[in-house]
């Protein structure tokens, strides 16, 4: 799953690594945020005409029939196996795909007996963008993350991650028929990844900064019990 990213990409940026993708952003540049957890904003870029428009949306989707708002925490994934047929995400897997643009998430293994944070990006980019679904409900847009099983290089820190697509999909993704959305989900190959373990501050929704997504000093032998 992905439940913690983080966003400290500029518009400029995103311009620069979508492939050739028209986006029409904002004059003035996202509000850093290197911990950003379900229910919080994030941007989504949403199909129009041949390109995209950058939509300020909040985590954790909410189909228009949702009558309890905390359905919020349980949909802000929506694995790409599953996602067509599921009511919670049908309609947005048939007309309401988006792309999440995202500078990177982070996971948690147990090492030592205790879970340590990893935080993974891409190696060529300061930015991936996953592949989102989004609903409007009320005045209220939200999205979801849709997630796949993880590759075989990343699957010791997690079974699943983000769908991230490589940029000559990213228009297909938005715009192209359900069954292709499902095509692309099942094979796309994203971008190279890297990570490093980070400080286990980012644990707390609170903690913020860019300390958090700075590689931890490696443990050093002092040669003393």
């Amino acid at each position: 799953m992905c439940g913690r990213d983080s966003q400290f990409f500029t518009w400029r940026e995103i311009h620069a690594f979508s492939g050739g993708l028209a986006v029409s952003t904002p004059a003035q540049d996202p509000e850093p945020n290197y911990n950003r957890a379900p229910t919080q904003a994030g941007w989504v870029l949403v199909a129009d005409g041949d390109g995209a428009v950058a939509t300020e949306m909040r985590w954790g989707l909410l189909p228009s029939w949702a009558k309890d708002t905390r359905l919020a925490y349980s949909t802000i994934n929506a694995r790409c196996e599953t996602a067509a047929t599921k009511p919670v995400f049908w309609e947005a897997w048939q007309q309401r795909r988006g792309l999440v643009p995202s500078s990177g998430y982070y996971e948690w293994r147990m090492e030592d007996g205790a879970k340590q944070p990893y935080f993974i990006h891409a190696r060529n980019s300061p930015v991936l963008f996953f592949a989102g679904l989004w609903e409007q409900r009320g005045e209220l847009p939200t999205y979801s993350i849709v997630t796949r099983d993880a590759d075989p290089a990343i699957a010791h820190l997690h079974d699943r991650m983000p769908l991230a697509l490589p940029t000559d999909l990213l228009h297909d993704w938005m715009t192209g028929t359900p069954q292709q959305a499902t095509e692309i989900a099942l094979a796309a190959q994203g971008p190279e990844l890297e990570w490093h373990r980070v400080d286990k501050a980012v644990g707390n929704v609170h903690s913020t900064g860019p300390r958090l997504v700075e590689p931890l000093a490696p443990q050093l032998f002092d040669g003393t019990d």
